[in-house]
């Protein structure tokens, strides 16, 4: 089995990314034995999407950037599951989450290869309530499209996903609470995925 973290922030080795490290570990704790790799959208070029209609006749896409190498990696017939992260932008994912999704289509439109797939978010705000919750439903609203299997952050929190606040006084490090809704996202993803593959 492996699980994908993409994270959608445009910024390296930030707090979306050392969130989903987080969720990651958590959810080797349940099981060690599942394969992890965390893609980063950080100084890669991906293009909205261009509606040319190419990826309906085929599994590829007429735009020539770094999308090319995420799609091919994400095609592995081990996946099981899929955890998007983005940093609150207006209210929303970033633009480079957005394009991932757009250009995501070629899957839906090639056998829905996402379809049955664990999907789960997490998302960083600026504030305790910053527009998290409705991220982490725009996020959802791309992995329904694709007929995933949508996930919360499980017993304990059980909300829509792993919500952290960027500003937290002393750091988001030492905040419990988002910690929690990011261990919880990732233990909740081992466990479904368990229950699917036995």
């Amino acid at each position: 089995m492996k699980i994908f973290a993409i994270n959608g922030s445009p910024r390296k080795n930030g707090k979306t990314q050392w969130a989903l490290e987080q969720t990651l570990e958590a959810l080797k704790t349940v099981d060690s034995s599942i394969e992890t790799e965390l893609i980063s959208l950080a100084g890669k070029k991906i293009s909205g999407c261009i509606s040319c209609g190419k990826c309906r006749n085929t599994f590829g896409c007429s735009i020539k950037d770094d999308f090319i190498e995420i799609q091919e990696k994400l095609k592995c017939p081990d996946m099981v599951g899929l955890i998007a992260g983005s940093p609150v932008y207006m209210g929303s994912m970033t633009s480079q989450m957005k394009a991932f999704w757009d250009r995501s289509v070629l899957f839906r439109r090639n056998g829905f290869f996402f379809k049955n797939k664990l999907g789960a978010a997490l998302t960083i705000g600026g504030s305790r309530n910053g527009g998290q919750d409705l991220t982490l439903q725009n996020i959802h609203a791309a992995m329904m499209i694709h007929d995933m299997i949508l996930l919360g952050d499980g017993y304990g929190t059980a909300h829509f996903g792993g919500a952290g606040w960027a500003n937290v006084p002393g750091g988001m490090e030492e905040d419990a609470t988002s910690l929690e809704t990011f261990q919880n996202l990732g233990k909740r993803m081992a466990e479904v995925a368990h229950l699917i593959k036995s």
